[in-house]
């Protein structure tokens, strides 16, 4: 038996040994929902929940734009500078530190329960991450490479671009895996709390009604947007890693 067929075997095992766990009682079906009532849901209202999806996925896209581009620009301008990096960096950290989530009721009277402030918290929260590891990377970066560039002439949008980017790339990446991933729990959660649509919504709709199949439908896709993001910057990384080696080389 090779490995995939083994894979697929213990995979079937296992569901149904959970849907055997709902039907039999050892569970009760409001805590847990059995493989088949996720399968209902689906069936029953599965336009409901893509459509919902899709306003997740573009209050999720919008985000992650909005906020590596903030926390690599600012990172890279402060990281820059001693002076500033010195100021910054301490009130960067000590806002991360605070549970954020504390300011979405301000949000919600600001902005609505609309999509603008899921993406607005959304960018709070993974902005710090991002701007704090740009920081750090662009810190790291050794002074004669700077002088380098000075000595040849480059201007500063050079030394940027060619120099204190690409070396600062390592960092930058391991704040975009952990800014994103709190970017994709900042609009989840916030549709949870408030919100007219999206997945977040409907999940916290169907608790309320001890619809636990739907619940667990929801899950299931909030979960595979979430795997999507992590398989986007894997790919991102590679690309990287390759581009660096060629330059290395070159």
């Amino acid at each position: 038996m090779n490995a995939g067929i083994r894979s697929l075997v213990v995979a079937a095992v296992a569901v149904a040994a959970w849907e055997a766990v709902v039907r039999l009682g050892l569970i009760s079906a409001i805590i847990l929902a059995a493989p088949s009532d996720i399968i209902l849901a689906a069936a029953s209202d599965g336009a409901v929940f893509v459509r919902a999806f899709a306003t997740t996925a573009i209050e999720i896209a919008a985000a992650i734009v909005m906020t590596w581009t903030l926390g690599i620009v600012v990172g890279l301008i402060v990281g820059s500078s001693h002076t500033l990096a010195s100021a910054t960096t301490p009130v960067l950290s000590s806002i991360f530190a605070v549970p954020l989530i504390i300011l979405y009721p301000l949000l919600m009277a600001w902005l609505g329960i609309g999509p603008l402030s899921k993406v607005v918290f959304a960018v709070l929260s993974g902005f710090f991450p991002v701007a704090l590891n740009t920081i750090d990377g662009v810190r790291a970066i050794e002074g004669r490479y700077i002088a380098f560039a000075r000595s040849v002439g480059a201007t500063r949008l050079q030394t940027y671009a060619r120099i204190i980017f690409p070396l600062a790339l390592p960092a930058i990446v391991s704040g975009l895996r952990v800014g994103t991933g709190l970017v994709v729990i900042g609009v989840i959660v916030t549709e949870m709390l408030a919100s007219l649509g999206g997945i977040g919504f409907l999940i916290s709709y169907h608790r309320t009604l001890f619809n636990t199949g739907h619940v667990y439908f929801g899950m299931v896709l909030a979960l595979l947007m979430a795997v999507a993001v992590n398989m986007g910057l894997t790919a991102i990384d590679r690309r990287i890693g390759l581009w660096r080696m060629r330059e290395e080389n070159s």
